[in-house]
């Protein structure tokens, strides 16, 4: 029985052998699915491959492809970075097994320098590059050699991602001398051209840096105590003065090196970072797309490293928590500065601290809540809640149609800039230079009981005595802008008569107990006159425009 056994184990190995697909068989077959565009089911192939072929560089290499294939279809920018960290740990892994797998190193050093910084591969890539450069300059295979002018593009493209302008100018000048009449040759002259003008605003940004008392005796100070971190804080405190945002960075960074556990110089380098992502588009952009990306998670990086050394400085938590809430949705720090605001606001810190911190909590809020709506969007469209979404989000915009009113008349057009828990009570009304009343254009809303009981909006209540609002009350209005037209009659349907008058918006929030009123002048005449008063918070802007007879 146990010969049998035996007999029967061989005879399934030997099948099982011999059914073994080989990794040559697993490429041809991901290949064909490739062709199909299932690459799905090619990444599944290859995943077979690796799993029964588990010392194969090629069968790593090949899934790798397929996954940066995948991730390149990705629809948000989070799953193409998972997607391409994963068809890199497969290249590294081809890499291991073999580090003469040419197709893997060229692949890994091509997308590499094509990765914003930090996704933390660029100096590996411009290593691959310059290995994969020694490499085909030594090999005689012709086709080898058909390589090497991509490889010294992509790693001309490092150089530059590096700011290392002068390798990057020699990596791309081998190509012109070589190959200026294709498209990588006129690529890389069209890259050499935009260096040459960025190395020459540079120099005139050189020139322009402004340079005071204080900013000299520093830098003197600095050279003859390079290691003194103090020092270096003071001069970067006094180039941030001066906004030097890039110098300021540069010499903290230094003193980073040498004091690593001091708070404040990572506070103000977050501060020099974020003045430097304050600026508006620039040649830097221009050189370097990832540019603003880089910056935002260095900022996030710097500000990490200050908590971890003073987790109970709350001016840092309040600092991070605000850089956190002005980043973008893909360095994914909502959270986190929830976290540090809410921290700010529960503790004694002074009220200046706890309302910044309230204001940014609400910020981040906000944008919490809009991930919502923008799922109802991109996941759910022709549905009624992608409508309802619109709605809430499209400003409402009055269009005043002048031929459908007879001259003389009236339009107001003011912004409300505040939201409160509810819609706010609103009036607009005319009275007389000598205050008289003379008619209600429009008042928000409210019951029969709030009438006589509850009216917040006390100049205009007793200046109309609370009279004829049936025929111009209307549905509360809220934050932003609204435009009214009034045909001058007064309260009794007679024609207003002509002079000086006032227009007063009077309006009242609730629970937040916040009130304004603001009274513009106006002469009814003959004459069309526009009046504009632009004063607090609540009504912003008022317009008045009288379009006489």
């Amino acid at each position: 029985m146990k010969k049998l056994l035996f007999c029967f184990t061989i005879v399934m190995l030997v099948v099982g052998f011999a059914y073994a697909k080989t990794v040559e068989e697993y490429i041809n077959e991901a290949a064909n699915f490739q062709q199909q565009d299932r690459i799905d089911k090619a990444i599944e192939t290859m995943e077979q491959a690796v799993e029964e072929h588990q010392e194969s560089s090629a069968a790593y290499f090949h899934l790798g492809n397929y996954i940066g294939l995948l991730a390149q279809r990705a629809p948000d920018y989070g799953e193409v970075f998972f997607g391409f960290e994963h068809a890199f740990r497969m290249w590294d892994k081809a890499l291991e097994l073999d580090p003469y797998n040419f197709e893997a190193r060229f692949t890994r050093g091509a997308y590499g320098v094509n990765m914003p910084a930090f996704v933390g591969r660029l100096e590996q890539a411009i290593g691959d590059l310059e290995m994969m450069i020694d490499l085909i300059k030594q090999s005689p295979d012709p086709e080898a050699q058909a390589q090497l002018t991509s490889a010294y593009y992509y790693v001309g493209q490092g150089y530059q991602k590096q700011g290392e302008w002068d390798k990057a100018l020699e990596a791309y000048g081998t190509i012109t001398a070589a190959a200026p009449m294709t498209d990588l040759g006129q690529n890389a002259q069209e890259n050499i051209d935009e260096i040459l003008a960025f190395k020459e605003w540079q120099a005139e940004q050189e020139e322009t840096k402004k340079v005071t008392p204080e900013i000299t005796v520093l830098e003197g100070q600095v050279q003859k105590n390079p290691k003194n971190a103090g020092v270096m804080i003071a001069l970067a405190q006094a180039y941030v003065d001066a906004e030097r945002y890039e110098d300021a960075e540069q010499v903290l960074k230094r003193s980073i090196q040498i004091d690593a556990t001091n708070v404040e110089a990572y506070k103000l380098l977050a501060l020099a970072l974020g003045e430097k992502a304050e600026t508006g588009y620039d040649p830097r952009i221009s050189m370097d797309t990832d540019y603003l990306t880089n910056l935002a998670f260095e900022t996030v990086a710097f500000f990490d490293r200050a908590v971890e050394i003073a987790p109970d400085d709350l001016e840092l938590r309040l600092y991070r928590g605000a850089m956190g809430v002005q980043m973008p949705f893909f360095v994914g720090r909502l959270e986190q500065s929830i976290a540090d605001l809410e921290m700010v606001v529960e503790s004694d810190a002074p009220d200046s601290l706890k309302a910044e911190a309230l204001y940014h909590l609400g910020a981040a809020h906000q944008k919490m809540a809009m991930t919502y709506w923008i799922e109802v969007v991109s996941n759910y469209p022709e549905t009624d809640a992608m409508e309802y979404v619109f709605d809430e989000l499209q400003p409402p915009v009055e269009h005043i149609d002048l031929a459908q009113y007879k001259r003389p008349f009236m339009i107001v057009d003011f912004v409300l800039g505040f939201k409160d828990e509810l819609a706010p009570q609103t009036a607009v009304w005319v009275e007389t230079a000598d205050g008289v009343f003379v008619k209600t254009i429009y008042v928000s809303g409210f019951s029969g009981y709030a009438k006589g009981k509850q009216v917040n909006l006390p100049m205009w209540a007793k200046a109309s005595t609370v009279q004829d609002v049936d025929g111009v009350t209307a549905a509360s209005i809220d934050l932003g802008h609204h435009i009214y037209v009034w045909d001058m009659k007064d309260i009794s349907g007679k024609q207003v008569k002509k002079g000086d008058h006032i227009v007063k918006v009077e309006v009242s929030f609730w629970p937040s107990m916040q009130y304004q009123r603001v009274e513009v002048p106006v002469n009814l005449g003959k004459k069309d006159e526009r009046v504009v008063v632009e004063e607090g918070n609540l009504i912003p802007y008022v317009e008045v425009k009288y379009i006489g007879s």
